[in-house]
């Protein structure tokens, strides 16, 4: 989870914003030797996402001097610090390996999931519909079908996705072209499997953010929370949001208010945050899990969860520290996977890639996998079957904007 941000883009807030800023802020950038990096937003388009950030496109400079330079700028003339962001990108893990014909994947920190035998994983109990169903939005990969989540209705009901139900307007991520999948394809559907054994009445708010390939922008995260935000007749079911990703960040760095903003806004309605603590295996504060200690958020908002290989060991490259507040397993754990491969011969090489046996996708498989994604998930999921009252159900989609 090392901190890099996106090198052709820049945040400035909707509301702080108008079109003739860019030419001023241009002509800033020129006298300080920059040239006029900033380019105008698209006639006619919409914040980034919705979410209140408006994105600049930058070319020929890095956002960070560009921020740096506009600031310098503002104090020198006894103003205050730019309201400019970097969109980071936070990661699942640090191996970006395809999906392709061996039938496994990348690894999530150090080691590979692997496709598990039908019978290491547990048997579903079907989903029924409850009153008050505990409701978990999970901001990953989005979650693909599978008959393993099948409920007593024969459909995926435990499973609502966002955009689909309620017209959230997710970001523009690319799709795999198969047979290679990026190695995070499955991710949020592994999380599923973990959340529904720990928690079967539970039901999953699935919005999607996350790419194939485990990467995930800031603006993308504060879009998705904001519109939670502004949406309380879906948020108001919402009891927690698992938040699997992060990155690595200093206590002031003030990019952060783009997540810590709409984590208090949520954690005010009572909303609880769970969030995986890495796999580093550092003891650096990774962020959104390190807002666990954060004094600024209401009290217990944020848990960050780290993973174990046994009762009483760290698991490998889990990262760790007094900001991790709780530990599940998150070594060998198993579960479902949307997607794995069986080789069928092997064929030519293939140009774009240069290697790889071809495959032949099957589907409804499950796996094992390491990382505190799943060891958080797992958490969450508990948290979820002992919660003393949860929310009101989701409404209905035919009640989305």
């Amino acid at each position: 989870m090392s901190a890099n941000y996106r090198e052709d883009r820049i945040l400035v807030k909707a509301s702080e914003f108008q079109p003739e800023d860019v030419d001023r802020l241009n002509k800033i950038l020129e006298d300080a030797g920059h040239g006029r990096p900033l380019r105008h937003p698209e006639t006619g388009a919409p914040a980034a996402g919705g979410s209140g950030l408006v994105p600049l496109t930058v070319a020929g400079a890095d956002p960070m001097a560009i921020r740096d330079a506009v600031d310098t700028h503002a104090r020198r003339n006894g103003g205050e610090p730019s309201t400019m962001a970097l969109d980071h990108q936070l990661n699942a893990g640090t191996d970006d390996t395809v999906l392709w014909a061996s039938g496994k994947k990348s690894g999530h920190g150090t080691a590979a999931w692997l496709p598990a035998p039908d019978y290491e994983m547990p048997a579903a109990r079907p989903w029924q519909r409850v009153d008050r169903p505990p409701v978990i939005a999970l901001l990953d990969s989005g979650v693909r079908p599978h008959g393993w989540l099948v409920g007593a209705t024969g459909a995926q009901d435990s499973v609502v996705d966002a955009a689909e139900a309620y017209g959230w307007a997710p970001p523009n991520l690319p799709e795999d072209l198969p047979p290679f999948y990026g190695g995070r394809w499955g991710h949020a559907t592994f999380i599923a499997g973990l959340v529904r054994l720990a928690a079967p009445d539970a039901q999953i708010l699935s919005m999607r953010v996350m790419s194939s390939t485990g990467q995930v922008n800031t603006s993308d995260v504060n879009h998705a929370l904001n519109w939670l935000v502004e949406h309380p007749h879906v948020s108001g079911s919402v009891d927690i949001v698992l938040m699997c990703f992060g990155r690595q960040a200093e206590p002031d760095d003030r990019d952060l208010e783009l997540l810590r903003e709409p984590i208090a806004a949520l954690g005010r309605s009572g909303v609880r945050f769970v969030a995986s603590a890495g796999n580093d295996g550092s003891e650096t504060p990774v962020y959104p899990a390190a807002f666990a200690t954060d004094p600024e958020l209401p009290e217990l908002s944020v848990v960050s969860v780290g993973g174990l290989i046994s009762p009483t060991e760290r698991a490998p490259g889990s990262n760790y520290g007094p900001w991790v507040r709780e530990w599940r397993k998150g070594f060998n754990v198993v579960s479902i996977m949307p997607l794995k491969t069986r080789p069928i011969g092997d064929v030519e090489e293939y140009p774009e890639i240069g290697f790889g046996p071809f495959a032949e996708a099957i589907f409804d498989g499950y796996a094992w996998w390491n990382g505190t994604s799943f060891a958080a998930a797992i958490y969450a999921g508990k948290l979820a079957a002992h919660l003393p009252q949860p929310g009101p159900a989701l409404p209905d989609p035919a009640a989305g904007p």
